[in-house]
């Protein structure tokens, strides 16, 4: 089988194809949740910041005064337990846990209150988008927006097998690796060995110069088709190359994960981000 479609071209793609290729889930037994870790966010924000003009620059700073994106970003995280008491159901704006062995679940199913990502995100943008809204409530929709979006490029933010996002699952990267949640290896740990130690400016940078020539493309869609997205790569790759993973039951104890796993799921990260920040820039611009 060739490349992932949502694989980039570039070095990220090269790693995937050097890990091997991805093995699809099918009718055969196959194969919720934080979010981005901060990294993750800063960068889709730095990204963003790059794409916006400057009457959509000036509109930003309108409703959100000094805050740039990267901060922005952040803001739903920190704000968690405050919003969980006073919004009962705002801690599952970050996810929409779409069982990954039911793909023809409806939305109605596993998001029947709107307390879910792709529903949270539309609500923002709309709030955000009224002009009549009170200030703080257009603040407010654009810090939700802006998180939320890039949630919703996560693969684990999109997929569930009864474990919350991969947070029952626990996984180990190499040998000396302290075990922990899957889920917190696509939020945080998959990023560090994406960037590679380069600036998270630098980086930004770099996801927007290899994808110069496919920007206008990777702006399409809406929030339902980036769910989709991610919704696909946790069928595949997320849960569908995890050793042990099968539906109906998941792996047993703490599963070691290989290069090969860990280097694929980087390329993923590294154009997950990129596609986050591009299109909040999209957003951005068509909403304000």
């Amino acid at each position: 089988m060739g490349c992932h479609p949502y694989f980039p071209r570039a070095r990220a793609l090269r790693r995937v194809l050097a890990a091997g290729a991805l093995v699809a889930l099918g009718a055969a037994p196959a194969a919720p949740a934080g979010a981005w870790g901060a990294q993750g966010h800063r960068i889709i924000g730095l990204v963003a910041e790059q794409r916006l003009d400057a009457r959509t620059r000036a509109a930003l700073s309108a409703v959100a005064g000094g805050e740039t994106l990267a901060d922005l970003g952040l803001w739903l995280d920190r704000e968690r337990d405050r919003l969980r008491s006073e919004q009962p159901g705002s801690q599952r704006w970050h996810y929409d846990n779409r069982p990954v062995c039911e793909p023809a679940a409806p939305l109605a199913g596993y998001c029947a209150d709107g307390n879910c990502a792709s529903q949270a995100f539309e609500r923002a943008r709309r709030t955000l988008g009224d002009r009549a809204a009170p200030p703080a409530a257009r603040l407010e929709a654009l810090r939700i927006l802006v998180h939320v979006l890039g949630d919703l490029h996560q693969p684990l933010h999109a997929a569930d097998h009864d474990d919350r996002g991969g947070n029952d699952v626990r996984v180990r990267l190499g040998r000396r690796g302290r075990p922990q949640p899957l889920h917190a290896a696509w939020d945080g740990d998959f990023v560090k060995r994406a960037v590679r130690g380069e600036s998270e400016s630098a980086f930004a940078a770099r996801l927007l110069t290899e994808r110069r020539a496919t920007l206008g493309a990777l702006e399409a869609g809406d929030a339902a088709a980036w769910q989709q997205e991610s919704y696909a790569l946790a069928r595949s790759y997320a849960y569908g190359r995890l050793p042990g993973f099968a539906c109906g039951h998941g792996p047993a104890g703490v599963v070691d994960l290989p290069p090969a796993y860990a280097d694929g799921a980087a390329a993923i990260v590294e154009e997950r981000l990129a596609r986050a920040g591009i299109r909040l820039a999209a957003v951005l611009r068509a909403t304000l």
